[in-house]
């Protein structure tokens, strides 16, 4: 279950907080008296409050609890204009570097805060002095620096349109741009590319970011690229952005895209990417995952298990939140709501992090392996002659898994879901595992699925949805995605006209939002 709260939790103006500190009679709960708000905004009281977020992330586990006291008092803050200059300076100062929820805790406060104005964003930056002259300087300090691009990614996600166009100033262009072309710290590099990715999302700033790394001799981008697939982890995360950024938003005259590319004939199972989740990216050769976005995205591979006994790896390339084991076509991907594998009856998951097992949105903790780290190979096995789901980390078992199995018995498929600038590769058998089950015969998906040439082309987003808007919708498509054939029927409703994806992810009728009791599959 991914970090998200619901914002209808968050105080209303009348629950304020002081923004000095509290005297030590103060109760840790929401204070029922309601003190008064001073002008004076204590940085250490920021300080301290938003370590406390930092560590209070790692164990918050259910998308339904109160938000915290430490998140409630920042949001207070944060909705005066000096407050939020003060929450964004204290970001910066003291989200620590090694830390896996550093990053993701930037983005949490950024989104739960209230939205800043135009005028105190441009203060913020003005008040970083960016310049490339600033990214270039010997004495650089990494952490305060890879901060600086996490919130600038941030605030380009929320302000988007004129007001993203006016923050995206020379100066701060400059000094992002100035990351990729140094190369210096690969966490640097990695969220000054992904801050630029967020700018491009308004058109304007796509088209001067493009010009501007046009007139870097040879185009960073191009360079960055090769580092896909670096046996660094930091590195390889900066290859794999600026090849996606390359594909998707800009475009390099000559350059072929990498689907175009790749090599896929030993490949015959991949995420399929026409079942994901929106925001999440997968590589050209559909073995790769990662999400830069707030939500918590999902994807489930090509290949369904009915019966028998199948394994398959994934390689964490992040130390963070991912849920990653086994779903079948009636799991949800709720993404905005944190909700993801393995929070529903019909998925199960491993999350190495936070050292849980993920059942029906019930965490189970796990003591006999240490937390996740980039390079380690997670295992999942399935077993359905003997109903148990087991994973493994390097080798070393868990316990196995039975639940699953008391409402689900087949049609299973490996799947994940990723919090924010988390990243793993999977193995679905193309290449020679690295820790195989040795008690019992296994097969790999790769050995018995199949995909056409077309199957395989993992495409770019902007390339897929103009290839629905020129394609014809035959007269028995269905009438959600126009895409698989219509072949279902609700009951007791009785409202038809929907194929078995649609309808797996539906808890109620579309068209007459009566529950859902039975759906009927109609002979074609």
């Amino acid at each position: 279950m991914g970090v998200c709260w619901c914002k209808d939790k968050v105080p209303e103006e009348g629950d304020v907080y002081s923004l000095s500190p509290e005297p030590e009679s103060a109760s840790p709960a929401v204070s029922e008296t309601r003190p008064r708000v001073t002008k004076f905004v204590d940085s250490k009281l920021v300080d301290q409050l938003v370590l406390e977020m930092l560590g209070l992330i790692a164990s918050i586990v259910d998308n339904d609890e109160e938000s915290p006291v430490s998140l409630v008092k920042l949001h207070m803050i944060a909705d005066k204009e000096e407050g939020w200059i003060q929450v964004v300076k204290s970001m910066v100062r003291v989200i620590p570097l090694e830390d896996p929820f550093g990053p993701s805790v930037i983005t949490i406060l950024l989104d739960d805060c209230p939205l800043p104005s135009k005028d105190s964003v441009i203060k913020v930056t003005q008040m970083l002095g960016l310049s490339s002259q600033r990214a270039a300087q010997g004495d650089m300090n990494v952490r305060v620096e890879r901060n600086i691009c996490v919130v600038l990614g941030c605030l380009a996600e929320k302000l988007a349109g004129p007001n993203s166009v006016a923050v995206l100033t020379q100066n701060t262009l400059d000094y992002l741009i100035a990351f990729l072309v140094k190369r210096r710290e690969a966490c640097v590099v990695l969220f000054a590319l992904l801050a630029l990715e967020k700018f491009a999302h308004t058109t304007e700033n796509k088209l001067t970011i493009n010009k501007c790394l046009v007139r870097e001799r040879g185009n960073p981008l191009l360079e960055l690229e090769k580092l896909a697939g670096n046996k660094d982890p930091v590195w390889r995360q900066v290859g794999f952005c600026a090849q996606w950024a390359l594909d998707n938003l800009f475009l390099v005259e000559g350059r072929k895209l990498s689907y175009e590319v790749v090599d896929m004939s030993s490949i015959n199972v991949i995420l399929n990417s026409q079942d994901v989740s929106e925001y999440l990216k997968i590589s050209c050769d559909g073995l790769e995952a990662r999400c830069d976005s707030y939500s918590f995205e999902s994807v489930r591979c090509t290949f369904q298990v009915d019966e028998g006994c199948w394994y398959y790896e994934s390689v964490i390339v992040t130390p963070g939140v991912m849920q990653i084991g086994w779903a079948t076509k009636n799991s949800h991907f709720l993404n905005h709501e944190g909700y993801g594998i393995g929070d529903d009856l019909y998925s199960l998951s491993y999350d190495g992090c936070r050292k849980l097992i993920w059942y029906k949105a019930r965490p189970e903790p796990v003591t006999e392996v240490p937390e996740w780290r980039p390079g380690d190979v997670l295992g999942a096995l399935i077993d359905m002659n003997t109903k148990e789901v087991i994973f493994s980390l390097n080798g070393r078992r868990l316990p196995p898994c039975r639940e699953i199995f008391e409402t689900t018995r087949q049609g299973f498929f490996a799947a994940a879901s990723f919090m924010a600038f988390q990243q793993c590769r999977f193995n679905f058998g193309h290449e020679p595992f690295k820790f195989p089950p040795s008690d019992r015969p296994f097969a790999s998906f790769n050995q018995h699925g199949y995909l056409t040439d077309e199957q395989k082309k993992v495409v770019p987003r902007r390339i897929y949805l103009e290839q629905l808007r020129c394609s014809s919708v035959k007269e028995d498509s269905c009438t959600l995605c126009f895409d698989d054939t219509a072949c279902c029927v609700l009951e007791p409703c009785g409202h038809r006209g929907f194929c078995s994806l649609c309808t797996s992810q539906l808890k109620e009728c579309p068209m007459c939002r009566a529950g859902i009791v039975t759906v009927r599959r109609e002979e074609t």
